[in-house]
């Protein structure tokens, strides 16, 4: 099955991606010529790795009836020192009050399930063409 999605040139740095029935508007920051209108392409990348691992602990909590009240989710990243591309995300999952001890392995392995993550750990193949 090949799915796709569809890129529009904008204005200046600004960029739209059509995926089923959603548009992804992305920009470049000001310091890089573009508007700040909204968020880069890396951004977004992170976001989507950060959100994924966020709602495999919903699901986790969710499949156990265990409240989210109070539980937060950061995940910090670290550049090269090149400046250029990430060598290290660090997830931080705070807890809410009363979190069942029994619990906190599992709700780490399911968190671990996070096909983004998983993507990274084993990359597809890239091909690019002119047509």
């Amino acid at each position: 099955m090949v799915n796709e999605i569809n890129v529009d040139f904008g204005n200046g740095t600004q960029l739209s991606a059509q995926t089923g029935n959603f548009t992804i508007e992305t920009d470049q920051p000001f310091n890089e010529g573009g508007h700040g209108s909204a968020p880069t392409p890396q951004d977004l990348f992170l976001a989507s790795l950060a959100t994924c691992a966020g709602h495999y602990a919903r699901s986790f909590c969710e499949s156990k009836n265990i409240s989210m009240d109070g539980m937060t989710l950061k995940i910090e990243y670290k550049m090269a020192p090149d400046g250029k591309l990430i060598n290290k995300f660090s997830y931080q999952l705070k807890l809410p009050d009363g979190f069942p001890e029994k619990y906190k392995a599992a709700l780490l392995r399911a968190v671990d399930l996070c096909t983004i993550k998983k993507q990274l750990m084993s990359p597809p193949a890239f091909e690019l063409e002119l047509v």
